[in-house]
């Protein structure tokens, strides 16, 4: 018999009814353990700390934005492949035009579960 892997996702998100509400939809899936951050420099910190194999980030941090965050992650070589999934109340989301790096996958406020599912399987390894 062979056991299933367990995913690390990381949620980098301020708000804590966001946070409440993505617990809730990922407690369905058995092959998910999820950590949180509340600003962009601890989810940087603990991105570095777990090396997560997908992270899920709100555009809107209260220290820097989504961009500045995904930047020092992919500067990075530890994090730089890390996928990572924009959660944007703005939608469609407005790209800086000097954005080095762009998100995997972009998805809407309020997240929809199908979506995150199906984004968060297109992503994650196997």
């Amino acid at each position: 018999m062979t056991e299933k892997r367990i995913f690390t996702v990381l949620y980098i998100e301020d708000n804590e009814a966001n946070r409440l509400l993505i617990e809730l939809v990922l407690e369905r899936r058995d092959n998910i353990r999820l950590f949180s951050a509340t600003n962009g420099q601890s989810g940087i910190n603990k991105a570095q700390e777990i090396l997560p194999d997908l992270i899920l980030l709100d555009i809107s941090l209260p220290d820097m934005n989504g961009y500045a965050v995904l930047n020092a992650l992919r500067d990075d070589p530890a994090t730089a492949k890390i996928p990572t999934i924009a959660i944007s109340g703005e939608y469609p989301p407005q790209i800086p035009t000097n954005a080095p790096f762009v998100f995997d996958r972009y998805l809407p406020k309020p997240i929809e579960i199908v979506p995150l599912y199906q984004a968060m399987d297109e992503l994650l390894p196997g």
